[in-house]
């Protein structure tokens, strides 16, 4: 693929071939992350966004010098956005250690979480009917690629991004107004 296009319509800010250029790039940086560092779709998903990001940028603030190597760095910038996904998840805060080794009862936890998932219910049918739509289609297909939803709803890939964490953001404050009362 020839990733001068890329850096071409980021330079000019031409959104409409960016946007076509993010499909097609994303959908490889999520393949490289499947099959060689064999992670999990959604975290692929994530990754091949935050690496895309940080390669504007990077070509905005004029600090990748050749199309040809915009590539190789995505790579490298998406290996390690997942390596740091993955070391994350990792790490055990040790505020307070444990008296004990046992699992404690969790009948008051599932109770909770029912609770939460009625809340939820309760959020989303307050949404806009649009909204309610473009979140039922993600959670009936939580495996889809952004591009996939994109071209679903015929929208771009970073519209599709956007409005996805818009929704998800209306709901979790909701939810959290609702928890509080």
């Amino acid at each position: 693929m020839d990733y001068s296009k890329f850096v071409d319509a980021v330079l000019e800010k031409d959104d409409a071939e960016i946007s076509r250029q993010v499909k097609v790039i994303t959908a490889v940086l999520i393949k490289f992350l499947t099959v060689r560092m064999d992670a999990p779709l959604e975290d692929a998903q994530d990754c091949a966004q935050n690496t895309l990001l940080i390669g504007i940028e990077k070509i905005r603030n004029d600090e990748i010098d050749h199309p040809d190597a915009l590539i190789n760095y995505l790579f490298t910038t998406a290996k390690y956005e997942y390596l740091k996904r993955v070391n994350k998840k990792r790490e055990v805060p040790y505020d307070e250690l444990p008296e004990h080794h046992s699992d404690s009862p969790d009948q008051l936890n599932r109770l909770l979480d029912k609770e939460k998932m009625t809340l939820l219910k309760r959020c989303m049918e307050a949404l806009k009917s649009d909204y309610q739509k473009y979140i039922e289609y993600w959670f009936q297909h939580p495996g889809y690629e952004t591009s996939v939803v994109a071209d679903y709803f015929n929208i771009s890939v970073s519209n599709a991004w956007t409005k996805k964490h818009r929704v998800i953001n209306l709901l979790k404050e909701c939810v959290e107004k609702k928890i509080q009362k």
